[in-house]
């Protein structure tokens, strides 16, 4: 299991996923997870070295280039020394020179989307499009093409790709990464508008990327202190991050609550309250995890209008217009008129999230076997 570079929260919370899935659906089989070392990933493998059927290694990389020699020659004989069956690159790379099957898990779109790349076009921002994605995008669908087997968060991923390379003759796997069961759905939050509102902006320290649309958020925030409406923000970034920032606008410090990263479940949890609205501005996404949370745990969100977000968490949703700060401040007004159906929004929203998840794999091992099977098939074996 090739996990190298995965650091940030969306990334170490799929792989804790994977590692329980390992654990209860991978009896007899054994797995060697290869991750870059960091806090989140320490802490993670702190959680499962006990399973003896999971073993760890950190490695540490000079640059892109030592990355890419080690997977793509060490690897042959890691492949050789441990005979193994299936290498599964979590972070969407492959290894062209190795015999064995490989499983690609697609779980980032930034370098597969027009509408980012238009975006890109609008900013004027044609050298930081060249560097941030052209360049990557080269590199990344090319193994793409390379890959047989690939493995995708939710069907609008599919289309997304097919923009790029022929998928005619892949083999793609919808895989939830999301708990659905009735443990994990919370009842709807209350809400009563005539106090104080809560917006919520969950987001990394890679904020100031352009598919995150940040200035969204910020601008629709400056817009809502003209109004009468009482309200205080919760960020996961620190002030320290944000100060200087273009994209922030220092008049809304003195209403936010400024929390960093969050990797204590108590501590996150506590973050989907009453009264909590929960904004996402991300241009593209394959699922969205921060809002799929928010859901889950009963809150109200407001996704962009786009199509990604219809497939990712239904038609029955709050949305605002991209780049559009009057239709964000809109919505949260239209949302406080209508305080009445807030509630049956919510429901309707985790009983879609409930039934879309349920209809994917739910678990990496049947994947597996599905790739090894279609590969003896392919074989005539």
């Amino acid at each position: 299991m090739n996990g190298i570079g995965i650091i940030d929260s969306g990334g170490i919370s799929v792989l804790e996923k994977l590692l329980k899935e390992c654990v209860d659906f991978g009896e007899n089989n054994e797995f060697i997870i290869m991750l870059t070392r960091s806090y989140h990933t320490d802490a993670l493998v702190q959680r499962y070295q006990k399973y003896d059927m999971l073993s760890f290694r950190f490695l540490t990389f000079n640059n892109y280039i030592h990355r890419l020699y080690y997977e793509n020659f060490t690897f042959q004989r890691l492949v050789a020394q441990y005979g193994i069956d299936l290498v599964y690159n979590f972070t969407a790379t492959t290894q062209i020179f190795l015999r064995c099957p490989q499983l690609v898990k697609m779980h980032n779109l930034i370098y597969y989307s027009k509408k980012l790349d238009t975006l890109y076009r609008k900013n004027s921002r044609r050298i930081l499009w060249l560097r941030q994605i052209f360049l990557k995008r080269i590199v990344f669908r090319f193994m793409l093409n390379k890959s047989k087997y690939i493995e995708i968060q939710s069907k609008h991923v599919k289309d997304h790709i097919s923009d790029y390379i022929n998928i005619d003759n892949k083999h793609i796997f919808v895989k939830s990464d999301v708990d659905v069961d009735d443990v994990s759905m919370r009842e709807p939050r209350q809400y009563d508008f005539t106090k104080k509102l809560k917006f919520l902006y969950v987001v990394g320290p890679h904020f100031d990327y352009t598919h995150k649309n940040f200035l969204d958020f910020t601008n629709g925030m400056v817009e809502l202190t003209k109004s009468s409406i009482d309200f205080e923000i919760d960020i996961t970034l620190t002030k320290e991050q944000l100060r200087g920032s273009e994209l922030w606008n220092s008049l809304l410090n003195s209403r936010t609550n400024f929390h960093g990263y969050i990797n204590d479940p108590k501590k996150i949890k506590a973050l989907f309250c009453d009264n909590t609205i929960l904004i996402s501005t991300s241009v593209i996404e394959t699922l969205g995890l921060h809002v799929l949370e928010a859901i889950k745990n009963g809150v109200v969100t407001i996704t962009p209008n786009e199509n990604y977000a219809k497939e990712v968490y239904g038609i029955q949703r709050y949305t605002y217009d991209l780049l559009d700060t009057n239709s964000l401040s809109k919505t949260v007004f239209d949302i406080i008129s209508d305080q009445d159906t807030v509630s049956d929004a919510i429901s309707a929203q985790q009983n879609y999230v409930r039934e879309n998840e349920m209809s994917k794999f739910d678990n990496i091992i049947d994947i597996f076997s599905e790739v090894l099977n279609a590969q003896r098939q392919d074989a005539g074996i």
